[in-house]
């Protein structure tokens, strides 16, 4: 299985960041505020920079938390 590193996940992210500002989707607006500091904070990153994805958080190859995926929890 290939590595996935910031590369990887900037990549989508942006395209997601992009779809989002041009009105393609639309999701609330705490995904959308993920979203925007996700893509902020991978592109301070090295992009060979390995992460990885536990309990619903991205966490670098040093074990930093760099942020957690916004779920709604069941009511």
């Amino acid at each position: 299985m290939k590595k996935l590193d910031v590369k990887h996940f900037l990549g989508i992210y942006q395209i997601r960041k992009r779809m989002q500002e041009d009105g393609i989707t639309n999701p609330n607006e705490e995904v959308k505020k993920f979203t925007r500091e996700f893509v902020e904070k991978l592109s301070k990153l090295p992009l060979d920079e390995e992460i990885k994805i536990e309990n619903h958080s991205f966490f670098d190859s040093n074990g930093n938390l760099i942020t957690k995926i916004p779920i709604k929890e069941n009511e």
